[in-house]
């Protein structure tokens, strides 16, 4: 017999808690630390991004070499210099290496996207293992608060959006710090006053990639919640549909959706068009530079002091330098979106779970079949309590 006035004792009425990360920095090494359980598979993905990157670094190098020999070779012929020719076994020779180099370059790429492929599908079964597991942890009071189409936004959406960067971006960090790194040695072994001018680029774009991602970071945010909204409103709507029609509340709910939708549709603009600057932005700068070294580069061959193959290689590293920093800025978006979506996966791994039954349960040494309840009140939280002052008394046999 239970007496005496009650609200939900128990887990019912636990608060809706759990930690909450809000923060970019902290949501992303924590994203880090779950990965931990591969990173001997990720450092040897890591080993192989950067031998194939290095072994495409070389080919401009060996192009601009043939590139001289051949235009040293036309230079001595136009000039009637006798038994000039193009010594077309070094430029033989020349292309099997690049060859060789590209076949290598190609085949550590392949490799460690299968890899990597493989570890990003393993984190996120790993992810949707421990989110099917604490759906049956979490008190009922939670789904009660959460729609459940938010829920299932979580579980569908941000974690593939995880996935999907984990297998495309991940590696593309490790080859684009190993591509600037290796043409930048190769741009100061060719010329070191152009490559200098080239350098002046690169802090100039670092910086306005990070103010554009700081402000681009808060919009992305703000879309994945309002995608769980929105995806939360049509689940019930569907799910609830003839009591939608019972209520004659079609216009009322198609209202709420159009509204729904437009905040959507706005704030998806404002971060796609916060993001897509930085590409624009990036060109421009690295098409500066580039004009730059081009102007400079051809007085020093006029001038003697380089040959017209390490102009051209020179130029080809050029662009290629900016290559790994667009690519950078492309990441960027990318990992904008995946904290973005972490954040609510671990918002939901973090909410509190219903306490374990107790290892001792009272034993009842008489039942006499009647159950009363006195003034019972119960509710998911305290400002929403639906039975108050319940008063029942069941006889025995009593139906």
């Amino acid at each position: 017999m239970t007496r005496g006035p009650r609200m939900g004792g128990g887990p019912m009425m636990a608060m809706h808690g759990g930690a909450k990360a809000k923060n970019f920095k902290s949501t992303l090494m924590r994203l880090v630390r779950f990965s931990s359980d591969y990173w001997i598979q990720l450092i040897f993905i890591f080993l192989l991004a950067i031998a194939g990157t290095i072994f495409s670094i070389f080919s401009p190098r060996l192009l601009g070499d043939i590139t001289s020999k051949i235009f040293e070779g036309a230079m001595m012929m136009a000039m009637g210099v006798p038994g000039a020719s193009i010594d077309m076994g070094y430029v033989s020779q020349m292309l099997l290496i690049m060859l060789a180099l590209y076949i290598a370059s190609s085949a550590f790429t392949y490799f460690q996207s299968f890899l990597m492929a493989g570890v990003a599908q393993k984190i996120t079964y790993t992810f949707r293992r421990m989110i099917t597991e604490k759906i049956s942890k979490v008190p009922l009071k939670y789904y009660d608060s959460e729609p459940f189409g938010d829920i299932l936004s979580r579980i569908t959406n941000d974690v593939d959006t995880i996935a999907n960067s984990l297998q495309q971006s991940v590696t593309s960090v490790v080859t684009s710090v190993t591509t600037v790194i290796g043409i930048l040695i190769m741009m100061l072994l060719i010329n070191v006053p152009m490559t200098m001018i080239s350098l002046i680029s690169l802090p100039v774009s670092l910086i306005l990639i990070g103010s554009i991602v700081k402000v681009g970071q808060n919009f992305f945010r703000q879309r994945a919640a309002k995608l769980g909204e929105l995806n939360g409103m049509i689940e019930e709507n569907f799910g609830a549909h003839s009591i939608v029609k019972a209520f004659n509340a079609e216009t009322r709910s198609i209202e709420k959706f159009d509204k729904l939708s437009d905040s959507l549709t706005e704030t998806t603009w404002k971060a796609e068009f916060i993001s897509g600057m930085m590409m624009p932005i990036i060109s421009f700068i690295s098409n500066l530079s580039y004009v730059a070294v081009v102007v400079l580069g051809g007085y020093l061959v006029v001038d003697g002091k380089i040959r017209v193959g390490d102009i051209q290689s020179f130029i080809q590293y050029t662009r290629n330098f900016s290559q790994p920093i667009n690519q950078t800025a492309q990441i960027a978006n990318v990992l904008q979106s995946t904290v973005a979506a972490a954040e609510r996966v671990f918002e939901f791994l973090d909410e509190s779970e219903e306490p374990k039954e107790t290892t001792n349960p009272a034993t009842l040494d008489q039942v006499e079949g009647s159950v009363t309840f006195e003034n019972v009140s119960f509710g998911y939280s305290p400002d929403n309590v639906f039975i108050q002052q319940l008063n029942i008394d069941v006889k025995p046999g009593q139906r």
